[in-house]
């Protein structure tokens, strides 16, 4: 699959939507160093700090059986891919993913042009470990965990392999398996 690695975007799923219009080829993928407008769920802004991981991949909208559960498969690749590193994810339902209660990365799925463009914002480097944001949030970095740098592009390129292969292995194989990492969400979250 193409990748395409951009210095810095407003988000990456915008600049997926430019591509996709532009007549890009799809399925590819592509990664910031920065974002100055990243996004989440319900126009929420996500904190693109410098040295983690702003990921889009783009998928033919065939590819997809069930566009319901697109968010299921790629916060479940994203767990799987985690887990490798010696990490203890958690899932929380539509969109988040926790490490010791603490969110580590966030999953935004869009429709444009016939295709999907599966967003993944994950705090691989920065901050250094459990923060609390200005709205009370708390979020984690992969790397507090490993306790060494975490490449980017090598993640990118990961956690595309990883929800392209839990695409080709089929909806039923999502839901038993997204439940095993699910978890509630904690106090006050839906709140905000």
């Amino acid at each position: 699959m193409k990748a395409i690695h951009i210095k810095e975007c407003a988000s990456t799923m915008d600049e997926a939507r430019i591509l996709i219009d532009k007549g890009e080829p799809v399925p590819f993928y592509l990664y910031a160093d920065r974002q100055s407008r990243g996004r989440g769920q319900y126009g929420k802004s996500w904190e693109s700090y410098e040295g983690n991981l702003f990921l889009s991949v783009v998928i033919e909208g065939g590819a997809v059986k069930e566009p319901a559960l697109l968010s299921l498969t790629v916060g479940l690749a994203v767990a799987e891919a985690l887990v490798k590193k010696g990490l203890q994810p958690k899932l929380v339902w539509p969109n988040d993913v926790l490490i010791d209660g603490a969110k580590t990365a966030g999953i935004l799925i869009e429709e444009h042009g016939g295709a999907f463009i599966a967003g993944v914002g994950l705090n691989l480097n920065a901050p250094a470990g459990p923060t609390t944001l200005e709205d009370g949030r708390l979020i984690n970095s992969v790397s507090f965990h490993t306790k060494k740098f975490e490449d980017p592009g090598q993640w990118a390129e990961a956690l595309t392999d990883a929800i392209i292969g839990r695409l080709n292995l089929g909806e039923e194989a999502i839901l038993p398996n997204w439940r095993g990492f699910s978890a509630p969400h904690p106090v006050g979250e839906m709140a905000k």
